[in-house]
């Protein structure tokens, strides 16, 4: 598993509005974009693996409407919840907007407006802390 640099930890409403989720955007060594959903105030599970948002990108540059059942796809065998929780996240983020023609249908945003958005997240990045390693670690990575 690589490891995921964060680029920003937050919190948005559910698609439906009854709870809070927690993410978290990060990127890997080759700042690729990944999201993480971290929590959930509700009852509904999740999977908490990191989605490359380019896997993301090759269903939101299709020509078929965007819902969670498009982005399922992405996370066969994981719970159903997080691709509804991926497209609160988007939403949020304001990668996606919801459809003038059907209001259960995302779309992506303007080109322009999309990249602006990616570019500003690689680039606001918060400093990276540098980990302080100790000779000896007990059990469980405690001190």
């Amino acid at each position: 598993m690589t490891e995921m640099k964060s680029l920003k930890t937050s919190e948005c409403p559910s698609l439906s509005g009854r709870s809070t989720l927690t993410y978290q955007i990060g990127s890997n060594e080759k700042d690729e974009i990944q999201i993480s959903i971290l929590g959930n105030t509700g009852s509904g599970i999740f999977n908490k693996a990191p989605v490359p948002l380019k896997d993301i990108e090759a269903i939101l540059n299709t020509d078929q409407p965007i819902t969670s059942g498009t982005l399922s796809s992405l996370l066969e065998g994981k719970s159903s919840n997080t691709a509804g929780f991926l497209l609160a996240v988007l939403l949020h983020e304001g990668l996606l907007k919801i459809s003038e023609d059907n209001t259960r249908h995302y779309e992506k945003v303007e080109k322009k407006e999309y990249e602006k958005i990616i570019k500003a997240l690689l680039e606001t990045a918060p400093e990276e802390k540098p980990v302080r390693k100790t000779a000896k670690m007990r059990k469980g990575g405690e001190k």
